[in-house]
């Protein structure tokens, strides 16, 4: 069965440049949404402005107060021309403005994303930002997958190839059976496990699992790789890239936050700079 209820959430950060969402996310959720006939959930985030301390003068507070109803204004308008353009392509969809404090748009997202089938982000592009807090918040703790939009991807978004990246751990099995309404429609499912993990509790066998897949999809072969100089992240996103995926399915692993902005991570690498849309599960 397809996904039936997707949420989109892009993001107006707190920052003091003016970022859009990227158009790639917008293009892909409509996409996404159009393949399966379902709703497209759209919940415009619009983060505010720090209050100055007490300290500051008052002046200053009056300025980002205004500074955040400028924000929000935007955020109505954007919001308004996504719906118009949703119903315009013939896709269903509601529209909710989330405007507040960082923690309350990443709660709110996360909310959303419970009641969806699965949710579709934008990367952050900078470790540490509020755009990975966000979607950190609603991959680790909405129970629902995620796919994460490359800001510069202008692919449409098909299935002619998609690729798992299988480990045989609980965490892939999970991203797997989250993907099947995706993985039942692909022309192609390749299944790519990458020797070097040094959690020996993790079994590949690929074969396995593309027997399993078989029954499902229409296609399924195994592709079995070497680390590349022991970075699995390095050879995956190698691997996708000269393949010309158009999807990659995977699970994700959560480490503690500054270990993992130490010594990077399979995880972290795809939230941060996707090189294609990327399904994640936890």
């Amino acid at each position: 069965m397809p996904y039936r209820s997707i949420f989109v959430g892009p993001l107006f950060d707190s920052q003091l440049e003016d970022r859009m969402p990227a158009p790639a996310l917008i293009d892909y959720a409509l996409e996404l949404a159009a393949i399966g006939n379902a709703h497209l959930s759209i919940g415009v985030g619009s983060c505010k402005f720090s209050a100055p301390s007490a300290g500051l003068v008052r002046a200053a507070g009056q300025l980002i107060a205004a500074a955040n109803k400028e924000r929000e204004q935007q955020a109505e308008r954007y919001g308004a021309g996504l719906l118009t353009r949703a119903h315009g392509a013939g896709v269903a969809a509601s529209l909710e403005l989330i405007h507040a404090e960082y923690g309350g748009v990443a709660d709110r997202f996360t909310r959303l994303a419970r009641v969806s089938d699965v949710s579709v982000l934008q990367p952050s592009e900078e470790t540490l930002s509020l755009m990975q807090g966000v979607v950190e918040e609603v991959l680790f703790n909405s129970g629902r997958p995620v796919i994460i939009v490359p800001t510069s991807w202008n692919k449409p978004a098909n299935l002619d190839n998609v690729v798992v990246s299988w480990d045989g751990s609980a965490k892939a099995a999970r991203a797997v059976g989250d993907a099947l309404p995706l993985l039942s429609m692909a022309k192609q499912v390749e299944i790519v496990t990458i020797s070097g993990d040094r959690d020996t509790s993790k079994r590949l066998e690929g074969a396995e699992i593309a027997a399993h897949l078989a029954r499902h999809c229409k296609a399924v072969t195994v592709t079995n790789l070497p680390a590349r100089d022991g970075d699995i992240g390095e050879t995956l996103q190698s691997h996708v890239g000269n393949t010309r995926a158009s999807l990659l399915v995977m699970g994700a692993f959560a480490h503690n936050r500054l270990r993992q902005f130490i010594l990077g991570g399979v995880t972290s690498k795809m939230i941060v700079d996707p090189p294609l849309p990327v399904l994640l599960s936890y």
